[in-house]
């Protein structure tokens, strides 16, 4: 193991009041980069000055687990950021109600319950100081974050302008017709009788010549 584990899960001790120890402490140096266990999405960022956790990020893993990473000495991410297994979080340090550096590390399951991540504290312990010794794995991740943000930014440009565009050419061919619908009606109405009075003999069906007096005397009241 990279850090010696010097706070054990579920363990008591007076600095915590007797209450059960919710994860695990890593002894490491003051300031040591701290990258994320797995990946996920950046769920909360708190500061309890000396109490608690002091400084420390929540992150919402992708399988549905939270990640806690407590005592903090500088946060570098933020709220709802997603990051990928083996990014920078921040730097190790002593806030809180802490009596030296140290990582905190905390996990809770997807229904919220407090699980014991001992079985992974030697990758947790790992994943502090230089990550460049998964170069593979980091060069990897670092291409599929630059896929999502490329991704992103196409939509953001080209597809959601377009959406727009889409949106409002059809609320206004709405607004449109429901504003010539009188004219509309009485166009409909005029070429109804004009139809009427050409079609056929028009000597022998001479009342068609009604229909389209109708007509136009209706498209002169409606209009007005």
């Amino acid at each position: 193991m990279k850090f010696q584990l010097t706070g054990k899960y579920g363990e008591l001790a007076e600095i915590r009041n007797n209450v059960p120890h919710h994860g695990i402490d890593l002894a490491m140096p003051q300031g040591t980069d701290l990258h994320s266990v797995m990946s996920g999405t950046v769920e909360q960022i708190v500061d309890y000055g000396t109490k608690n956790l002091g400084k420390g990020v929540f992150v919402r893993n992708d399988d549905g687990t939270l990640s806690i990473y407590g005592h903090l000495s500088q946060i570098k991410v933020k709220m709802h950021e997603h990051l990928y297994a083996g990014e920078t979080i921040g730097l190790s340090g002593n806030t809180g109600n802490s009596t030296g550096p140290h990582l905190h590390y905390g996990m809770k399951d997807v229904a919220g319950h407090w699980v014991d991540p001992t079985p992974i504290a030697e990758k947790v312990s790992n994943m502090q100081g230089d990550w460049w010794h998964h170069p593979g794995q980091f060069l990897l991740d670092k291409w599929n974050q630059l896929g999502d943000k490329v991704i992103g930014k196409e939509n953001e440009i080209m597809f959601h302008p377009l959406l727009d565009m889409l949106r409002d050419g059809l609320i206004w061919l709405g607004h449109t017709l429901t504003d010539l619908m009188p004219e509309i009606g009485c166009a409909i109405t005029i070429a109804a009788g004009i139809a009427i009075m050409f079609t056929g003999n028009f000597p022998k069906y001479v009342t068609r010549w009604g229909f389209g007096m109708m007509g136009v005397i209706s498209w002169i009241i409606l209009g007005k």
